[in-house]
């Protein structure tokens, strides 16, 4: 009997001592120092885990951002309307006539004429591709061709006959230009076209003046 009782004594000390450990360990859990249950360190384990969160989302939203889309805007994307579009029409027409001239001029003109019909001629076909640029949707414009007259002429009738024609064909130009420079009806870019155009034309008529003269 009395061996019985010091066992069930043994017993209860063992489950006390027991308790009193879980305490201990729960205890440190909350304090930070260690994970109640596995006894590993509390703060590194859930710093871990927010870091890796925090790395992963950062990653899926940067990879979700969709690339910027091109601007549209472009001197061919311009919207013209009915004037603008017979306004180009008219100066493609007579742009290829004057390219036209003046390539007949650099062939067979005299060396003065030849110089000044070049330097016409490149600015000519730049207004061409300004104007295309401008409205891409045109036809492609027919070969233009100089005046009969001008064509059936050699020497310094020719050349006579040549700065006449530049000198017609410049006059007309700066008309039509300066004209569409002013027409609120005409769409901005059309009549920025016709405005930065203008000193070019002016320019090219004092210099058939000029050569002219000289004749």
């Amino acid at each position: 009997m009395r061996l019985h009782i010091h066992h069930k004594y043994l017993w209860l000390l063992i489950a006390i001592a027991a308790a009193t450990s879980g305490c201990d360990r729960r205890k440190q859990g909350e304090s930070g120092d260690m994970s109640p249950s596995t006894g590993e360190t509390a703060p590194d384990t859930v710093s871990d885990k927010a870091s890796g969160t925090a790395s992963t989302s950062t990653v899926a939203s940067a990879s979700t951002i969709a690339p910027a889309a091109p601007s549209a805007a472009s001197p061919g994307a311009a919207q013209l309307n009915a004037g603008d579009i017979s306004f180009l029409n008219a100066v493609t027409r007579d742009n290829e006539k004057e390219i036209a001239t003046t390539e007949l001029g650099m062939s067979r003109g005299n060396a003065k004429n030849k110089e000044l019909s070049r330097m016409l001629n490149g600015d000519h076909v730049a207004l061409r591709d300004e104007v295309r640029a401008l409205a891409p949707s045109l036809p492609t414009p027919e070969e233009g061709t100089a005046p009969k007259e001008l064509s059936d002429l050699q020497g310094e009738a020719f050349d006579g006959r040549l700065i006449a024609t530049l000198r017609a064909q410049h006059e007309e130009a700066i008309r039509m230009f300066t004209f569409a420079s002013e027409d609120r009806t005409l769409s901005a870019p059309v009549r920025t076209l016709a405005t930065d155009t203008l000193p070019k034309l002016k320019a090219h008529l004092s210099a058939v003046q000029a050569a002219g003269t000289a004749e």
